[in-house]
């Protein structure tokens, strides 16, 4: 190599963005180019002629890849922080044999990965506020979510949460919610609704329960003019037809007539429905939402739902949680309900920890419902505003049942021992219970059946909802 081709191979290493140095077989630096001295924040008149170990031992650099490469007689790639620069640098070290197989020299390649470095943080940062804003967005989800009496501290209900989130987002049809009742399953159905893209759209709700079957097939599909005696003269737009586009809520799904069971199924199949004396039919489409407290498998068993239609309603089933199996939503959801009827009846209640206690111990058979029951009670009616006492006895074991209405001594028919049976079991329920609903489950008959037995009996639970 003549003089000239050695200034030129000079030149390049010198001139060279990466930091480059060449070691000996023993580890000591013999050439550092200046990019290597700006990187490593040193003059080459410092370290030429010093082991890489010196440097390491110093606290100069925290690795040395020329040294890794003289113990492993293998190119080696680290990344190096450099204590006087502050740089991390990508160091790759390859190693030169002689003829014998044995390094010559080891030459070091330097490359500042510092602003790697710094898009990695950055971008750790950026995550780091997405999530901030993401929870904080969960946090006001979940507020606005326990104005409506819909609180989600237990893990249980807040996986029930999210799952609705998502079938809403994706705006999932043929949804099933189940739970029992008082728990809340009409205003997850409206959640759902709030969350879709027909969010704009109508949400309307029927009680599946609540009408005799001639009446509810007529409100769901509706009617043409003259289709039965006192049927309007103009025919009348059914529920199916008011919600396009936007949601149809069945709740009480469970005690739909197969009549309507076989109507509904055929909807949920074609997305058309036919009015009561009509002879075309119409094309509607919403999303169909249906929520039960009872237990649909043993309908079907006992053939009073069809197992079909079970099928087309469960493509997705949410259920929700009672509230005796999720202790941590209670205190929550007192807090809310104290809030709101202090305001609005001009109280300044509060409870303390005996009361919680006793309302973490109690079942509950009327769920979320009968809690905003018994604080709304209690704010209303207790003299005192430490309402520990008013709530503690509220939540005491249902008192001794009374004993049946005495038969005459001749009365011992069958139809008359069913009827004194039938009479203790209301009793029980009207005790038990705050409600029909609730008197429906404690019993095992439909609510409309509750209202007309205590009717038949003289009695009466205050509340039919």
């Amino acid at each position: 190599m003549n003089d000239k081709d050695f200034l030129y191979l000079e030149t390049i290493f010198d001139r060279s963005e990466d930091g480059l140095m060449i070691c000996d077989a023993q580890g000591h630096i013999l050439k550092m180019n200046r990019a290597a001295e700006r990187l490593n924040g040193i003059r080459a008149s410092e370290v030429v002629g010093k082991s890489v170990k010196t440097l390491v031992r110093e606290g100069q650099i925290n690795r040395s890849a020329t040294q890794e490469v003289l113990e492993t007689n293998r190119q080696v790639s680290l990344v190096q922080t450099t204590a006087r620069s502050g740089y991390t640098l990508l160091v790759t070290g390859t190693p030169v044999f002689d003829d014998e197989n044995e390094i010559a020299y080891v030459v070091v390649n330097e490359r500042d990965i510092s602003l790697i470095e710094d898009m990695k943080k950055e971008l750790a940062r950026v995550r780091q506020e997405s999530e901030k804003i993401r929870d904080e967005l969960t946090e006001l989800t979940l507020r606005d979510l326990a104005i409506n009496h819909i609180v989600a501290q237990s893990s249980s209900m807040k996986q029930t949460l999210h799952l609705a989130r998502k079938l809403a987002r994706a705006d999932a049809s043929n949804i099933l919610i189940q739970g029992e009742s008082g728990t809340g399953k009409g205003l997850l159905a409206r959640y759902i609704h709030t969350n879709s893209m027909g969010a704009k759209k109508p949400f309307i709700q029927i009680n599946c329960a609540a009408l005799p079957e001639n009446l509810l097939e007529a409100e769901l599909f509706g009617y043409e003019r003259g289709a039965f005696t006192g049927a309007r003269e103009t025919g009348k737009a059914g529920l199916f037809e008011l919600a396009a586009g936007g949601t149809l809520f069945l709740d009480e799904i469970g005690e739909l007539s197969l009549g309507v069971q076989a109507k509904l199924l055929k909807y949920l199949d074609d997305h058309e429905i036919m009015p009561l004396g009509g002879t075309t039919a119409k094309k509607i489409d919403c999303s169909i939402l249906a929520a039960t407290n009872r237990d649909l498998a043993r309908r079907i068993v006992e053939k009073k739902f069809r197992l079909d239609l079970l099928h087309r309603l469960n493509t997705f089933t949410l259920s929700i949680p009672p509230l005796r199996n999720r202790p941590e939503d209670i205190l929550e959801l007192v807090a809310i309900c104290l809030k709101q009827n202090n305001k609005k009846y001009n109280r300044r209640t509060y409870i303390g920890f005996k009361a919680y206690e006793a309302l973490k111990a109690y079942a509950f058979p009327g769920n979320v419902r009968e809690l905003i029951n018994i604080i709304k009670q209690a704010v209303v009616l207790c003299d005192r505003r430490f309402l520990d006492d008013y709530i503690i006895r509220a939540t005491l074991p249902a008192r001794a049942v009374p004993p049946s209405k005495p038969l005459a001594d001749n009365a011992f028919t069958l139809t008359q021992k069913l009827r004194s049976v039938e009479y203790d079991m209301l009793v029980q329920a009207v005790i038990r219970c705050r409600t029909t609903r609730e008197a429906a489950v404690f019993l095992g008959i439909s609510q409309p059946t509750v209202v007309r037995k205590l009717k038949k009996h003289g009695m009466s639970m205050g509340k039919t909802d």
